[in-house]
């Protein structure tokens, strides 16, 4: 397994995993309108301008993308890893490598908005709640989620 940066070449695989991973565990937390918002929000268009503006790493296994995460200052999004790699550890990895970056640029703190069924692993990664979030998306179906933030010195 290996971290390194996002090329342009990692595109699709990237665009695959955040898709794969929401169809795959997002329907376990959030109702059908909710979980199309999330395709939505990451469209083709969206992370095609929003990729160069962030700093991405991804997770390189047998040469096979498994995981992509992003911070854009101090804040880290669109982190995802596929569902039948999650639980291993590579998560882990990847946020400390996230969390190093931000570290160099001296910010007092790393932010992020969780997805209800990340929330756990934030936990144990040393964040805490510091705000709930609701958004009605449509048919009164809502996304919920938590505003997550860790203190570094």
């Amino acid at each position: 397994m290996e971290i390194i940066k996002f090329e342009d070449k990692y595109f699709m695989d990237v665009y695959n995993i955040v898709h794969k991973t929401i169809e795959e565990i997002y329907p376990k937390y959030y109702p059908k309108k909710v979980v199309e918002y999330f395709h939505n929000h990451h469209s083709i268009e969206n992370m095609k301008c929003k990729l160069p503006e962030e700093y991405t790493k991804i997770i390189l296994l047998n040469r096979k993308v498994i995981g992509t995460g992003s911070c854009n200052k101090n804040d880290i999004g669109r982190f995802f890893i596929l569902p039948e790699f999650q639980n291993k550890g590579y998560g882990k990895k990847l946020l400390v490598e996230l969390e190093l970056e931000i570290k160099q640029n001296n910010y007092e703190n790393i932010t992020l908005a969780s997805s209800l069924g990340a929330v756990y692993f934030y936990t144990k990664c040393g964040y805490k709640y510091s705000n709930y979030k609701i958004i009605e998306v449509e048919d009164d179906q809502f996304l919920c989620y938590l505003e997550m933030k860790k203190e570094i010195n």
